[in-house]
């Protein structure tokens, strides 16, 4: 699903309605700095408030991993610790599945290899 990235660019609030995942609008005001996720359809306020140069649209923002809301009020500070937070957890993963695999001896990563060629003959 293609997820737009809207930000306030102005010094003012600024208000637009966004699309929602499931293709109904919603308003929101933004405060300056502050940005929200819309479905990638441009809506008329949208529009207008990009022209102006009141908002900034990053139409390549990938969600897949935070999973962020639409249409909810974000700041770059979450955006940023949403972030840490994730690679936070995918380094322990890495950490744990390595200590894993050193701890066992050549002998039983040798037999699970063999036994893994097997299952999938």
């Amino acid at each position: 699903m293609k997820v737009w990235k809207i930000t306030n660019t102005a010094r003012e609030s600024v208000k637009i309605a966004c699309k929602t995942a499931s293709m109904h609008s919603k308003g929101i005001i933004l405060q300056p700095g502050e940005f929200c996720l819309s479905e990638a359809q441009l809506t008329a306020s949208m529009d207008a408030q990009e022209r102006r140069g009141f908002i900034s649209v990053d139409r390549e923002f990938d969600n897949s991993q935070l999973k962020l809301e639409f249409v909810e009020n974000y700041t770059k500070k979450q955006l940023d610790k949403l972030i840490l937070e994730q690679t936070a957890v995918e380094n322990s993963v890495e950490e744990s599945a390595s200590k894993e695999y050193e701890s066992k001896s050549d002998f039983e990563i040798a037999a699970e290899d063999v036994e893994k060629y097997i299952n999938n003959k």
